[in-house]
């Protein structure tokens, strides 16, 4: 999102007390009523021994409530029973949970929401369009607080060391991936946040939800249960965590799953490894330092969710000499062959420089399938599924692409796949 003069202002809500002679915005009894608050139990949080008998919401609402019926009653202010409602819901929000994003959070058609400084919101519901709304936050300091308070329940802290973060947590019993920068990388405060529903989809729920064909379902399933790994690949919200997500139980036992930001939910039978779900591999700092330990450990097949083509170093354990694991792939990419295969090989070219055209083959050889997703007409669809097939006439396998999107969904295109799958 960028500035621009016509974007929402954020609209000041009034009340006025006694006799008119005074008017107050909701923003200013929210913060009176959060200030008494403290005054009368000290700061929230869970080393508070005051508040340490309110455990449920229900106990917290209370206290809340005998707060605001105090401040209501110094400042001669009379509310309706809905704008009390609401003055509540804000304050448990300001001292319990996320302020104003706590509605958006617990709204199950919310899929993605972006923040670009205090003034700038936008919401995608389900998987249609980002939709600009009305600012939610009263200023810098508002958006910044509670921002700070979303990283810490992560396990992350924005600071001047590290100005851009990418972590998760579960809000509600959704996984929420966070993704923030500062400035100066940023020109203000910058926030994205992806909402993956409570109950994972199954890939037969995806395939119900038009996802995907009777026969692209069969395939991508066949693919799953085979011994080949594949790749998943899309742009940004595309659904590659979510088709991921949906294959490891598929998969068998006794793999591992990687990934950034505490997204996916693997079955029992596979081990869950990545920052902030236990402790990292010895003098693990980026994402890239926890690849080839999870690749030592995983047994029978490595989930990455995802590879970046701007860090190579990450997949170079897993296109050395020496065979990995079977391997599974969420990869960011335009869905288009001759992109997607030229942004594989120069991935796998920049991730081991020093084996020449050795790694471009090994990535040919250990991810032989390849599932790309896009957002058609405000649909997650399969865009096409595809397999890197030998040629007796060059050293180069082709891109063929055995189903491909055409009126309305990824149909068969007549190509024949060169590896057999039950």
């Amino acid at each position: 999102m960028t500035d621009s003069e016509n974007s929402p202002a954020r609209k000041p809500r009034l009340y006025a007390g006694a006799g008119g002679s005074r008017v107050y915005s909701q923003a200013a009894l929210i913060e009176r009523v959060v200030d008494e608050f403290f005054l009368e139990y000290g700061a929230a949080g869970p080393d508070n021994a005051r508040l340490a008998e309110a455990t449920t919401s229900t106990a917290r609402l209370k206290l809340i409530r005998d707060v605001l019926d105090y401040v209501l009653g110094v400042e001669s202010v009379q509310l309706t029973v809905d704008e009390r409602v609401l003055l509540v819901r804000a304050v448990y929000g300001e001292l319990f949970g996320y302020g104003p994003l706590d509605q958006l959070l617990a709204d199950p058609r919310v899929t993605s929401i972006v923040l670009a400084g205090d003034q700038h919101a936008a919401v995608r519901y389900e998987h249609g369009e980002m939709t600009r709304i009305e600012p939610l936050f009263e200023d810098a300091g508002h958006l910044r607080r509670i921002v700070d308070r979303l990283l810490a329940d992560a396990g992350a802290e924005l600071d001047d060391r590290d100005i851009v973060i990418e972590c998760g947590l579960r809000v509600g019993g959704r996984p929420v991936r966070i993704g923030v920068a500062a400035p100066p990388v940023t020109p203000v405060l910058y926030a994205d946040f992806r909402l993956h529903p409570e109950q994972p989809p199954s890939l037969a729920n995806l395939h119900a939800g038009g996802w995907m064909t009777d026969e692209a379902f069969s395939l991508i399933r066949s693919i799953a249960t085979s011994s080949y790994g594949f790749t998943i690949a899309g742009e940004p919200e595309t659904g590659k965590t979510t088709l991921l997500n949906a294959l490891l139980p598929l998969a068998g036992e006794g793999g591992l799953a990687l990934e950034r930001a505490r997204e996916l939910r693997p079955p029992a039978n596979v081990r869950h490894w990545g920052p902030g779900l236990g402790n990292p591999p010895d003098g693990a700092i980026t994402f890239s330092d926890w690849v080839r330990p999870a690749s030592e450990v995983a047994g029978a097949f490595l989930a990455i969710d995802e590879v970046r083509g701007e860090e190579p170093d990450a997949v170079a354990p897993l296109l050395g000499p020496v065979a990995p694991p079977r391997l599974m792939w969420a990869v960011r990419g335009v869905p288009d062959a001759k992109r997607l295969q030229a942004s594989m090989g120069m991935l796998a070219r920049r991730a081991a420089p020093d084996q020449g055209e050795d790694a471009v083959h090994a990535l040919y050889e250990r991810l032989p399938f390849i599932i790309t997703l896009a957002r058609i007409r405000e649909r997650l669809q399969v865009f096409s599924i595809a397999e890197w097939q030998s040629r007796a006439d060059s050293d180069y396998p082709d891109y063929v692409m055995v189903f491909r999107y055409s009126e309305g969904a990824s149909r068969p295109t007549g190509a024949q796949l060169a590896r057999w799958l039950d």
